[in-house]
């Protein structure tokens, strides 16, 4: 969120206004005021039920430190008891992820979820053994009962929600068919100059979705 509001100078930003209502152009924030424009856009994640049946996954990542760790891509281990992937978030940094844990328990990350998460990086890449452990992290990932993604769209408004614990896999390419859908392809290509453009996509990160909404809970 940092780097499109470092990005969007003439953008307008609600910060810390939770919405309670999103209407076709309209939003409805939780202090009575409203907001007017041509679309608006719903991705609240868990804020946006009701109506939509979602639930809360627990999710915990790790971030680390390691200089000169040579990843330019995602990396995922496929692997029976821990479904774990690394992503390249600097030519210093790196996440790894994550737990999926069925509670909306926002607590710390537990010891056996970080030594688990860490132990099966360290597996597929043996130089973390080195990495210094920069932060721990948890939130909730927004998931419908059948854990697809839930796309809708409406003259003047876009809905994109539960996409489970594959929010940064499947949301370029949910975001890029919504807007197709919509009839905005141009915004579409617009949003990917502009982001470009502003140094928003660099080579080492997955390639990021559009993203626009006055309330926003991102989940691990």
């Amino acid at each position: 969120m940092a780097a499109l509001h470092d990005g969007a100078a003439d953008a307008r930003w609600h910060w810390s206004r939770p919405v309670d209502q999103v209407l076709p152009g309209e939003l409805h924030f939780a202090d009575g005021g409203r907001w007017q424009g041509d679309w608006a856009i719903d991705a609240r994640g868990l804020g946006a039920r009701p109506p939509l049946p979602l639930r809360g996954v627990r999710g915990e990542i790790v971030t680390l430190s390691l200089p000169g760790h040579g990843l330019r891509r995602p990396v995922r281990l496929l692997h029976p008891r821990h479904r774990v992937y690394l992503v390249p978030r600097s030519d210093e940094e790196i996440v790894v992820g994550a737990s999926e844990i069925e509670s909306e328990d926002r607590s710390p990350v537990s010891l056996r979820s970080a030594v688990e998460l860490m132990a099966a990086a360290q597996s597929v890449l043996p130089a973390l053994s080195e990495a210094r452990i920069v932060r721990l992290d948890r939130h909730l990932r927004p998931a419908l009962p059948d854990n697809l993604p839930f796309t809708h769209h409406e003259p003047g408004l876009l809905r994109l929600n539960g996409l489970y614990r594959h929010g940064w896999l499947l949301a370029p390419a949910l975001v890029e068919r919504l807007l197709n859908r919509a009839r905005l392809a141009d915004l579409a290509a617009l949003t990917a100059l502009t982001d470009a453009a502003a140094g928003l996509v660099p080579d080492c990160a997955p390639n990021p979705a559009p993203v626009s909404a006055a309330s926003l809970e991102n989940s691990p």
